[in-house]
């Protein structure tokens, strides 16, 4: 059991503005996506342009450090290639280039701290209660210890789970995601892959948390 926190990024006048106007039109596809380009979960587009409202900023555990969601997204790059027949038709193919990071924020307490202060950022807890943004963040960095000990991560965790049991299996994560991080110069902490640290701040491996 945990707590998820998020930031939903308000949108400006303009793009308010924008979607009053669809309301007055009848194309309802198109409301319904901007909408949720705008108020969904934060992705990219397929330029690598940001687009949707809502970054998922971590998970707060009993037991464990506070879990950062790095918001590091994959940029895929390419373009197509075109033969030219005689017959004047033409065939082409995709030519994939090497794919590139996004980083929503840099992964350092600095850089997670400038990007919540936005004026256009608000935190939320997964339960909807707004929350101050100096008492979450310090709150989230100072999740170390628990209940007189010092808090896990995935390494002390199996240390743990290996002092009562020898045989502990450890399921390796693996992946295009993890792959990604490390060639940014990311080590893993623990042999299953699953948090690093960075800034003294710990990280998942994975954006899907529960």
């Amino acid at each position: 059991m945990g707590t998820n926190f998020v930031a939903r990024i308000i949108p400006t006048k303009k793009r308010k503005s924008e979607l009053c106007e669809l309301l007055n039109q009848e194309d309802f596809y198109t409301i319904q996506e901007e909408v949720n380009k705008t108020f969904g979960h934060f992705k990219l587009d397929y330029d690598g342009n940001p687009i949707g409202g809502e970054v998922h900023l971590g998970k707060r555990s009993g037991g464990w450090k506070f879990l950062w969601n790095p918001n590091i997204y994959i940029v895929r790059h390419g373009h197509s290639e075109w033969t030219y027949n005689e017959n004047g038709s033409r065939s082409g193919r995709w030519i994939t280039e090497p794919n590139t990071a996004f980083y929503l924020y840099p992964l350092t307490k600095e850089g997670i701290k400038s990007f919540i202060d936005r004026e256009d950022v608000v935190i939320y807890d997964e339960y909807g209660k707004k929350q101050d943004k100096e008492e979450f963040f310090d709150e989230a960095i100072n999740w170390v210890t628990w209940q007189g000990r010092e808090a896990w991560d995935s390494k002390s965790y199996t240390e743990w789970e290996r002092n009562k049991n020898p045989n502990w299996k450890v399921y390796h994560c693996t992946g295009e995601y993890i792959d990604l991080l490390k060639s940014e110069g990311f080590e893993m902490i623990s042999e299953d892959n699953s948090d690093f640290y960075s800034d003294g701040l710990r990280f998942a491996t994975s954006t899907e948390f529960s």
